[in-house]
Parts: C-alpha cells; sequence; structure tokens
C-alpha cells in the first residue's frame, strides 16, 4: 500500500481518496489476524474557556470514547457548564508558553490503552467516528501511531479548504512525549520508541472560527511569542522559521513572512515536507508583491527541481504561465500534475488538487482552440471524482456557453440534493443557456429570477451581467458586476464587462463572451 507509511511516499491526489476509501475494508479484511476487543479510549483536549467550541467536538466524540480529559489553562468557572453537560476529567493547569509541555501534562491523566488528540473545535463525522472506534477495537498496532487528516474550512478568497495528515491516535506509552513549545510533535519521540507512523481514513473537521481575523491575529500574536522563546533556548530551526511565518503572515506582514519562509527553506533538510511546506510559503508571500510573476515562476521551477512530480507546485507554475500568456506550457504544467501529480501528507495542501489541476488543464486547452479535448478531459475527470461539484459546475458551464441547454440541465441534476439554491441554479442554467446564444430578452427573465432568488453563482452573474449589458441596462448591470467583484475580486470578468458598457451596445455582439 503505497502512500500509507508515515512520513509518506508523495502519492497521487486521485489515488489518494481511493487509497483512503478502501484501505479500511482491507484492514478488515484481515481482522481475524488480531485481537478484537473493546479497547479504552480516550480523548484529550487542552481548552482554555472556549465553551461552544469545546461542546461542539465533545458532542462529535462523546458517543464513541470511554474517557474525556481536559487538560484547563483558564478559569475553572469558564467551562463549568460543559462539565455540567458531558462526562469529563477536568486537570487545571498553569500555562507555561508551551504547548508540547501542556499536552505531555495531560498525558499523565490518562487512563485509556489508546489517545485520541483533538483540538477545540474539531469535530469527527458521525461515520467517520463509528468507523474509528471500530478501528481500535480490531485493527490497531501495539507499536503504531496513527495519521489522521484535518481539515481546515475553505478561507474567503482561496480556491479550496487544506488538509494535513497529523499523528492524533497512538498508544498510551510512557516513552511518548511532545517536543515544542509551538506545532509541538510527537514524531521523534516515536523514533525513539521505535514506533511505526502509519495513515487511516479518518477525518477531523476543524471550526469556521480558523477563518475569524480577530481569533486568527491572536493566535498568530502567541504563536510569535512561543517561537521567539524557543528560538532563545534551542536556536532557530525550519519548524520555527515556519511557525513564524505564517504567524507574521497572519498580521499581514507579507516582507517579513517571506524572509522567515526563505530561511526555513535554508534550515530545512533537503526534500523534506518542511522544506516544501517552505516553497509554498514563499510563493504566496510573493502575491502581495508587484510585478512578482517572474520570481514565482523562478521559484516554482527551482522547488521543482526537488520535488518535481508535486501536485500543487505544478498548479502554481501553470497558473503563473497561464497569467504571462504561454499556454501551451501553461497546459502541459497542469496536464502534469494531472495525470502524475503528487501530494505530502505532511504538509498542508489543497484537499481537491486533483479537481483543480483538471479543472485548469481543461481551461487552457479550450483557450488553446481545442475545445472537444477540453470536453473530453473534463467528461474524464468528472468520472475519476464523480462527486466533485466543482467539476460539474465546470461541465454545466460548458455546455451552457455552447447553447446545450439539455445537457447542462442534465448534469445540473446530478447535484448533491443540499446543493444552495439549487432552484435557482436551474433558473440560470437555463437562461445562461439562452444568452449563450445571444437571445438576451428571453434570457433576461430566467437570470433575473435566478439572481432574485439570491444566486450568486459565477455562471449567474456572468450571464446575467452580460444581458444587461446588452440590453443597454447600464444601472442594473453595475449592480450586478459590483456584486459578482465583491464575490470574486481577482476575477478580472467583471472588469472586462464594465468596459464593454462604455463601448456601446454593439460591442457583445462582436466579440465572444469568456465562459471561465
Amino acid at each position: 500500500m503505497m502512500g500509507l507509511v508515515y512520513p509518506t511516499e508523495p502519492i497521487e491526489p486521485h489515488h489518494a481518496r481511493q487509497i483512503y476509501a478502501t484501505v479500511m475494508s482491507l484492514r478488515y479484511s484481515s481482522a481475524m489476524t488480531k485481537e478484537a476487543r473493546n479497547r479504552k479510549l480516550t480523548a484529550v483536549l487542552v481548552v482554555n474557556e472556549e465553551t461552544d467550541l469545546i461542546r461542539e467536538t465533545l458532542t462529535s466524540v462523546q458517543p464513541i470514547v470511554d474517557e474525556i480529559v481536559l487538560l484547563n489553562l483558564g478559569e475553572p468557572a469558564a467551562i463549568a457548564s460543559v462539565i455540567d453537560e458531558f462526562s469529563v476529567s477536568v486537570v487545571p493547569h498553569q500555562w507555561q508558553d508551551s504547548f508540547g509541555e501542556a499536552r505531555n501534562a495531560a498525558l499523565a491523566h490518562v487512563t485509556g490503552e489508546w489517545i485520541l488528540w483533538l483540538d477545540v473545535g474539531e469535530t469527527i463525522g458521525e461515520e467517520d467516528a463509528a468507523r474509528l472506534r471500530e478501528f481500535v477495537n480490531t485493527q490497531v498496532d501495539i507499536m503504531t501511531a496513527y495519521v489522521l487528516l484535518v481539515r481546515a474550512p475553505q478561507a474567503p478568497g482561496t480556491i479550496g479548504s487544506e488538509q494535513i495528515g497529523q499523528v492524533r491516535l497512538h498508544p498510551n506509552h510512557p516513552g511518548i512525549r511532545y517536543e515544542g513549545r509551538v506545532r509541538e510533535s510527537l514524531v521523534p519521540a516515536l523514533a525513539e520508541c521505535g514506533m511505526g507512523i502509519e495513515a487511516v481514513p479518518f477525518l477531523i473537521q476543524r471550526n469556521a472560527i480558523e477563518n475569524d481575523t480577530n481569533w486568527k491575529k491572536q493566535r498568530a500574536q502567541r504563536d510569535a511569542k512561543l517561537v521567539e522563546l524557543e528560538i532563545k533556548e534551542t536556536g532557530p530551526n525550519a519548524r520555527l522559521m515556519i511557525c513564524m511565518a505564517d504567524a507574521v503572515q497572519a498580521l499581514n506582514d507579507q516582507q517579513n513572512a517571506l524572509m522567515f519562509f526563505e530561511q526555513a527553506c535554508r534550515l530545512a533538510e533537503h526534500g523534506s515536507a518542511e522544506m516544501l511546506e517552505a516553497f509554498y510559503g514563499i510563493l504566496t508571500a510573493l502575491d502581495s508583491q508587484a510585478d512578482s510573476l517572474d520570481l514565482q515562476i523562478q521559484t516554482c521551477m527551482t522547488a521543482l527541481e526537488i520535488f518535481p512530480l508535486d501536485a500543487q507546485l505544478l498548479c502554481a507554475v501553470g497558473g503563473y504561465l497561464q497569467t504571462k500568456g504561454h499556454l501551451e506550457l501553461a497546459r502541459r504544467s497542469f496536464e502534469t500534475a494531472y495525470k502524475y501529480g503528487q501530494i505530502n501528507l505532511e504538509s498542508w495542501h489543497i484537499d481537491d488538487i486533483d479537481e483543480i489541476a483538471a479543472s485548469c488543464l481543461a481551461i487552457t486547452t479550450h483557450a488553446s482552440g481545442k475545445q472537444e479535448q477540453a470536453e473530453e478531459i473534463l467528461v474524464q475527470a468528472l468520472k475519476d471524482c464523480p462527486h466533485s461539484v466543482r467539476l460539474r459546475r465546470q461541465v454545466i458551464e460548458m455546455y451552457v456557453k455552447h447553447g446545450r441547454r439539455q445537457e447542462a440541465i442534465a448534469e445540473l441534476e446530478r447535484l448533491p440534493a443540499d446543493y444552495p439554491k439549487l432552484e435557482a441554479m436551474r433558473s440560470a442554467v437555463r437562461g445562461a443557456a439562452l444568452a449563450a446564444q445571444q437571445n438576451w430578452t428571453s434570457a433576461r427573465p430566467y437570470l433575473e429570477a435566478a439572481y432574485q432568488q439570491g444566486s450568486r453563482e459565477t455562471l449567474c452573474l456572468r450571464w446575467y451581467a452580460t444581458t444587461l449589458v446588452a440590453l443597454e441596462e447600464q444601472d442594473a448591470a453595475r449592480e450586478v458586476l459590483q456584486a459578482w467583484k465583491q464575490r470574486e475580486p481577482s476575477n478580472t470578468e467583471p472588469d472586462d464587462l464594465a468596459q464593454a458598457l462604455l463601448r456601446g451596445p454593439n460591442y457583445l455582439k462582436k466579440t465572444s463572451v469568456k465562459a471561465g
């Protein structure tokens, strides 16, 4: 099973999901080879007055754990209501400016055979929780610690949510201790104990508070302080430099973030996950600099010499090349990412990078004048990822652009039943298909209805704005364009259509409309 041992060999994104989906059935098929019994499982949290978030976490895991230990860094009264609701062991603890020290203090109060670490606000879905409990009862190895996927909510303005593999489940062994004041790790201690580390297919979901500006600022200030303290004790290393870079980046200090990421890259072991994460950080920090495209391309090429098939680097360089107008080079980068790209579970990575690679490959292929090939790419990618909402929406837009209304509607019906404002989306698709054929008058009522029903899908905004521009309804068009720009500030299409308002009613008749 390639890719399951952690630290992992990089694995292909579209294979990663298959591995994570099937590994449990393979494990269960050999369950008779291990003792099946109800092992005592303890959930451990370090808490500090975040009552509602603690409640969310405990609600998700209470049905599957035998013991809950809360190491409380705050006032006892602040979490009193949680204690009343749940059967928990509360350990008062004085904060020592070290998460590693706090976690080790909590370990001393655990009586379970196995330990599940969760941070405040993290949850495990009901199905994954049940399967995790069964895994502990039937398949755990006393000489192995287990990596779970931790997924952060998608931040505004980003192309997807991110995830990372972290050691969260391990046996209660006296030699297991955390190291580090911040970004603390069990890996060195596990190595000393001779323990293996293996990935298992259970997802921990972080709370949306991760994207709250004030919360991020407070965490960044705290982390920066802890990094400074640890550097005084041990000197700089790649882990600490990355943590400091993340902190100052959260505080909008991109110049210093770049400096710290560059230092991390120099200090990291060649080819390590920390070096890869440092390269990712350099690229994001450069986004804030004017005229940085050439430097970003150069950075990507340097990183690809070390990580030649990293899917995120390949997609990044493809995007930079596309912006520079090098469509064929961009297309080749996206194609390599889609067909051969790999991910490293030890680094934060976009969870659907395979879908993004396929999407970008189709876009650049279409822009290169290969429309049929672009359609084939999307259709095949949707077969590989049948539950991908991203790809299905793109297929819908492709059919709409070419006036294939019935096929677009058919794909629309395959969206999840809980897809937001699905009825408004149906109306938008009908109107967009008419607008794509420049039947503006007939298209307008459908698109207006979708917009009034709250649809802010790109498809609706694009074709409604285009229709209003074509019908010379300037004030209404400006309102929609403004809403579109607020939703997608980096998208240049609203700006292009705003220019069309100034060029007169015949402009859209002479040019083709972009369709993403």
